[in-house]
């Protein structure tokens, strides 16, 4: 009921002044898999969170939960905790857990927010969980969050505009035989080829289907 809430409550703001838009929600897949996004800003998981036509989970680093009350209104959005020095090996275990209990989970592959707005290359532990689970990937690129609230911002701009864009699922079929360390690596560059492929076509004016 909170998490229902507060996503009417961001809509709404959003809407109102960001002039949110989002594509591709036709796109949006059933079952479990692995949301993968460009991550520029402090408003990126909100703005996933709302567009999204269904549920899905967040990773946060535990210092987030040390103050009990947004530690637990956090974890009533569904973001789960991960401990520093023990990220990776829980981060990926979570995961899994969720991604084979037919949920979704938000991943941003390029590890860290951007320090200049632009796509980076992804990291390798995406294309380990990909290539381990075998599952799907939903693409997605949010534009104008870097503008409103960017690393540099101790605070969000009043006002902007923001979209997000839904690509079709990529599934890695075709690697499942290739040496594994290879095929974690073309999995993570795949992935970013696909959300620069969202961005033009966004930035070419989102004419016709999302690819």
């Amino acid at each position: 009921m909170i998490r229902i809430f507060v996503i009417f409550i961001v809509r709404f703001y959003v809407n109102i002044f960001y002039r949110h838009h989002v594509y591709g929600k036709e796109q949006f897949p059933r079952g479990g898999g692995i949301i993968c996004s460009n991550h520029t800003s402090f408003l990126d998981p909100p703005l996933i969170g709302i567009s999204c036509p269904g549920e899905v989970h967040f990773l946060g680093r535990d210092s987030l939960f040390h103050f009990r009350p947004f530690g637990w209104f956090i974890g009533k959005l569904n973001t789960h905790p991960v401990k520093r020095g023990k990220g990776n090996a829980q981060a990926f275990k979570m995961t899994m857990q969720f991604v084979r209990e037919g949920s979704k989970v938000v991943l941003f592959p390029e590890g860290r927010r951007s320090p200049d707005g632009q796509l980076h290359k992804g990291q390798l532990g995406v294309g380990m969980l990909v290539h381990r689970l075998d599952c799907q990937v939903i693409p997605v690129y949010i534009d104008g969050a870097y503008e409103i609230w960017n690393t540099k911002r101790k605070f969000p701009k009043l006002f902007g505009k923001t979209a997000c864009v839904f690509g079709s699922p990529i599934t890695f079929k075709d690697l499942l035989d290739v040496e594994k360390k290879e095929a974690q690596t073309e999995i993570a560059d795949r992935i970013m080829v696909k959300i620069a492929e969202l961005r033009d076509w966004y930035k070419a004016g989102a004419k016709g289907s999302v690819p």
